[in-house]
């Protein structure tokens, strides 16, 4: 009788284990790319306020439909402007390729940026950025 509730406890205690590890992992992975705080970092897209990377970054780690409602988050030149036809370079540091458009809800004209990208917005969409999707190969 003793050595089946050893037995139990120890199951349930290795079971516990294994789900508390399990969450910790997940919040892991989640807290990694947090978006729209300002700071560029793995798992994410982002969009500058100034050419060559400079200035305040817009960051993404998931689609947004229409810029009209963000600005960029500090620090840097353009901390409080608005992020619609307001972006000038973007990088690309997502596994996923990001497609961009230069109207809201994936209007007007549509550019990809393949994973790893860095670069200045051409003449076409240089300030004319409304809207940006990802796209998740398989």
């Amino acid at each position: 009788m003793q050595r089946t509730a050893i037995r139990r406890v120890a199951a349930t205690a290795i079971a516990l284990a294994a789900i508390g590890a399990g969450a910790l992992a997940t919040a892991g992975s989640a807290a990694a790319a947090t978006g729209k705080n300002g700071v560029l970092e793995s798992g994410e897209f982002g969009l500058y306020y100034n050419s060559s990377l400079g200035g305040a970054v817009f960051d993404l780690y998931v689609s947004d439909s229409n810029f009209s409602g963000d600005t960029f988050p500090g620090p840097g030149a353009g901390a409080g402007q608005s992020v619609n036809d307001n972006t000038a370079s973007y990088w690309n540091r997502d596994s996923n390729v990001w497609w961009v458009y230069t109207d809201a809800n994936a209007g007007g004209v549509e550019g990809s940026l393949p994973v790893g990208h860095i670069g200045n917005a051409s003449t076409t969409f240089k300030n004319k950025i409304s809207s940006a999707y990802y796209y998740k190969a398989r």
